[in-house]
């Protein structure tokens, strides 16, 4: 069993400046800086055969967890074995309406064979369920995991969330926001944004946006994450890559920019050459992983 923090696949000499293998790398270059279901299929599938679920031999997943009452508030855990071991929550994305934590197994499993408990997922979705459902929901996962930490092998005083796309907004918004976060918000002690979309102005007409957080446009600054990253001091490392397009990879470098007057000092940002909105988390331990080995150190780094 590897260690916290310890790369167990082949690549761990890759840098965020590596692309992918040739072959991929190409293909995803060929599909845009661009981001649709169909991409995100397409971009899965250029990994279906180096995607592994496996996990150490002590090792187990439960699944279909609750942790509210509403049919999409269920997640599910990795574990690796052993005792006190890290806790990684990690919230998928899903444009704020979509999305489906069971297309992420082989992250789970990445995460345990690295020595963390993975704890992913689902949450409650516009236009149902409007902001800040999401970000309530990611904090009553980061509670559920402090409270159940040892029943899993976990460690309650070592937390850290990763969020990817709108799992990052929705990620960032329990974190920063003093109204949002989980009650015991001192548990965590980093925090790992991908591509997620941190501010809404009165320009952002999508409509999956405009089902989360609202019409009305006086109440965006107030329900941006953006707005509240000063009142947390949780380490951050951000995320983003060649081909997320525009309006994603802007919102990740406005929180670069905020971090960086919160902090006085500019915080981890990895750009990730040849990878799209999606491909990190699918390339994770394969040999195309160009996020993975930054991942591991920034969160041994800073549970210590």
């Amino acid at each position: 069993m590897t260690e916290p923090g310890s790369l167990e696949h082949p690549q761990a000499s890759r840098t965020g400046w590596s692309a992918p293998r040739a072959d991929i790398a190409a293909r995803i270059a060929a599909l845009g800086a661009a981001f649709d279901r169909d991409i995100l299929l397409a971009t899965r599938e250029l990994f279906a055969d180096q995607m592994r679920t496996d996990l150490p031999a002590s090792g187990r997943v439960v699944d279909n967890v609750p942790y509210g009452e509403d049919e999409r508030q269920r997640l599910d855990v990795f574990t690796p074995g052993g005792e006190k071991r890290p806790i990684v929550v990690f919230v998928p994305g899903g444009g704020f309406v979509g999305g489906d934590r069971r297309g992420y197994k082989a992250l789970g499993a990445y995460f345990a064979r690295n020595g963390f408990v993975a704890v992913v997922p689902d949450y409650r979705l516009a236009p149902a369920h409007s902001w800040p459902a999401g970000a309530h929901d990611v904090a009553a996962v980061i509670d559920w995991a402090i409270a159940r930490a040892e029943t899993y092998g976990g460690d309650p005083g070592r937390i850290f969330v990763f969020g990817q796309s709108a799992g990052a907004t929705h990620a960032a918004g329990a974190l920063f926001d003093p109204d949002l976060r989980p009650s015991g918000i001192a548990a965590v002690r980093g925090a790992v944004l991908m591509n997620g979309i941190h501010r809404m102005t009165a320009a952002d007409r999508a409509p999956n946006m405009l089902q989360y957080f609202g019409e009305d446009a006086s109440l965006y600054e107030q329900r941006s994450p953006l707005t509240h990253v000063g009142a947390s001091r949780i380490p951050l490392l951000l995320i983003l890559t060649e081909f997320d397009p525009t309006f994603l990879a802007t919102g990740t470098l406005e929180l670069a920019t905020a971090a960086t007057i919160r902090d006085g000092s500019c915080p981890p940002l990895l750009w990730l050459r040849g990878h799209n909105h999606v491909s990190p988390l699918f390339a994770l331990g394969t040999d195309s992983d160009g996020a993975g080995p930054a991942i591991l150190e920034f969160l041994r780094r800073v549970a210590e």
